[in-house]
């Protein structure tokens, strides 16, 4: 069974990976995402180790609006945000931290918006690293 999260963001905010990284390593967590990512241009499986292990995720980056057809209830919390990105994984507890914590930090590099579409979860930037500190713990 695929897992999957949105990062909701405006356009202007879409980082750098050395950006993306530097927030990662500000938050705490032990990911580290593939030399050559370019959020702009990569699609599909991107490597990225987690806590020494390899591992990985899919990332995709859309119009937000393609998401919000599906998930309309959210619309006005995810406000001018034009862009999305979407984390999907499997089942391994390492992809699921990698992809987790790899979204918290952008959603906080990003004044985003984090929803997970399983539990129906929205984080705002300022709270979502608190959240998924406590999400990571449950995988442990």
């Amino acid at each position: 069974m695929s897992m999957e999260i949105h990062i909701f963001m405006e356009d202007s905010r879409v980082p750098s990976r050395e950006a993306w990284q530097q927030a990662i390593e500000a938050a705490g967590f032990p990911a580290v995402l593939y030399q050559s990512l370019d959020l702009r241009k990569d699609t599909g499986f991107s490597p990225t180790a987690y806590n020494g292990q390899e591992s990985g995720f899919e990332l995709y980056l859309d119009p937000a609006a393609s998401y919000l057809e599906s998930y309309p209830h959210i619309a006005e919390q995810i406000g001018g945000r034009d862009r999305c990105v979407s984390f999907r994984w499997g089942g391994d507890l390492v992809e699921a931290a990698a992809a987790i914590s790899s979204a918290a930090a952008l959603t906080k590099l990003t004044d985003g918006i984090y929803f997970d579409p399983e539990t129906d979860r929205v984080f705002t930037a300022d709270v979502v690293l608190d959240g998924i500190q406590e999400d990571l713990s449950a995988l442990s």
